[in-house]
């Protein structure tokens, strides 16, 4: 997102209005999508003045009203035409909320009309846009429309505790790419037992909702830890209808892994594995089905009869104990700050509009990558020049992939050094908990001290393709820093 005052249009990549227009759909509206970094509204209906116009900024280079967003010079910023997205009570509160169709008449541009589609309260004209997502070409108001929302009966269909539905409908597409999570009776135990989203998510009245505490969301930290934990349910009381298990084994288990690493062994719907933005200038996505499979040993081969579409998450350390997570293999060009040794991506419309170094199909999967010695080497002499403002790519040009900052030398030769930022990026994994003989322990102590231990030694994903094109893993235990003398007495039958 576009900072809010720029110098040039260089430092500009997406503007408010894209990210309403396009990211709005999982928000309810309010604060970003209604006023801007000032607090002005973006656009006053009333007094027919836009909110730079209170502040005196230069529109154009002003991230919240630049008509810049993604190299496109024309892309545009009509908040007068749009109006503003007001906070929406009923996406989350109203039984049948028309969810797709308020996503899509913000996409089309309509941001002030987005409640009254998606109440049901319009009739909005449809077509695709360029990436085959719905957006709403016209919209026309009819509130006597009553399919959805009966203005005679909204009490009884306002509801106070948001359905599952209503909640799945922003999180299914962001927790199904960052997770491969789902949530239904076969995927979630506690979904068999009845329980919702707010079962564990409750809410007060100021809308704060009780959230866990995860590797990567850093949203409202403050509420870290205000929902009960598995220990609070099912040891400590604190829900009476939670049935009350002891496990069998040493209750040091219970003090080093977390109850999720057993009870969610693996997971059953493909989620993004990587995210390469350096190869084409666009983002190539590939799925866990590419380079993992039912069997933990081995992603190259599937276990007969297995369900295709299982992988098995990550194990690895956070705040003391051993918890599973979805590993996101992430390559991107950038620009180090050699002083702070931070790295700062390079924007993709820069990348894409390059004249770029050919690249070649090494893993023969039909989409060129980078991956070679020399394929780097080009492509970081080709971003010490400038963009189309004339202004520097990249100071000090560098490419972040699997583990490892590549840059060139005084001698003008590639450099490959190991780089925190270039390490996996892990998301926490807290729903789809199974029970029964497929947790992991069930079967006794050899469902992990084994010789082929599929806890200890299961694969990870570190880089999609090396300099010849083939995959990069490695084991659990390297990830927990097991040394392996002491793998070796962990595998050892107890």
């Amino acid at each position: 997102m576009a900072k809010k005052i720029n110098r040039n249009l260089s430092e500009i990549d997406k503007s408010s209005f894209f990210i309403v227009q396009n990211c709005g759909t999982c928000h309810p509206g309010g604060g970003l999508g209604e006023y801007d970094r000032k607090g002005n509204l973006y656009y006053n209906e009333e007094t027919k003045k836009f909110g730079y116009e209170l502040s005196g900024d230069d529109p154009v280079l002003d991230g919240d009203y630049t008509p810049f967003s993604m190299g496109n010079p024309h892309y545009g910023a009509p908040w007068d035409r749009s109006g503003v997205s007001e906070a929406d009570c009923l996406i989350c509160h109203l039984k049948g909320y028309q969810w797709k169709e308020r996503g899509a008449t913000l996409r089309g541009g309509f941001f002030k009309y987005g409640p009254t589609v998606g109440a049901g309260w319009a009739t909005a004209k449809l077509s695709q846009d360029e990436s085959g997502k719905l957006k709403v070409d016209e919209v026309n108001v009819d509130y006597s429309k009553k399919e959805i929302a009966d203005f005679d009966h909204l009490d009884l269909q306002i509801v106070r505790r948001p359905p599952d539905e209503n909640c799945w409908s922003c999180h299914a597409t962001s927790d199904g790419k960052k997770r491969g999570r789902q949530w239904s009776p076969e995927t979630d135990i506690h979904k068999v037992k009845d329980l919702n989203c707010v079962s564990c998510h409750p809410s007060d009245r100021d809308h704060n909702f009780a959230k866990g505490n995860t590797l990567q969301e850093t949203v409202r930290d403050d509420l870290d830890n205000t929902m009960h934990s598995c220990e609070d349910c099912h040891y400590k009381g604190k829900d009476r209808k939670a049935p009350r298990y002891k496990h069998p084994f040493s209750p040091r288990h219970m003090k080093r892994i977390a109850c999720q690493t057993c009870h969610i062994p693996f997971l059953t719907a493909s989620a993004d594995l990587v995210y390469d933005h350096a190869s084409t200038g666009g983002t190539t996505i590939y799925d866990t089905s590419k380079f993992l499979s039912s069997d933990p040993l081995d992603p190259k081969k599937s276990i007969l009869g297995a369900n295709p579409n299982i992988w098995y998450p990550t194990i690895r350390e956070f705040k003391g104990k051993i918890i599973p997570a979805k590993s996101l293999v992430i390559i991107y060009w950038g620009d180090l700050d050699e002083k702070t040794n931070v790295v700062k991506p390079i924007f993709l419309w820069k990348i894409r509009e390059l004249k770029k170094p050919p690249l070649k199909d090494d893993d023969r999967d039909g989409i060129p990558e980078i991956n070679s010695l020399d394929e780097i080497k080009t492509f970081l002499k080709t971003l010490k020049g400038k963009d189309k403002f004339g202004n520097p790519l990249a100071n000090h040009p560098a490419l972040i992939k699997g583990g490892f900052l590549y840059q060139l030398d005084k001698k003008g030769e590639v450099e490959k050094i190991k780089h925190d930022q270039a390490e996996n990026h892990d998301f926490s994994l807290s729903h789809n908990v199974m029970s029964g003989e497929n947790v992991m322990g069930a079967r006794g102590c050899k469902d992990c001290h084994s010789k082929k231990s599929p806890f200890f030694l299961r694969k990870v994903l570190i880089d999609p393709y090396d300099e010849k094109g083939k995959p990069v893993y490695i084991e659990t235990w390297e990830r927990l820093g097991i040394d392996k003398d002491k793998l070796s007495r962990l595998l050892l039958e107890q």
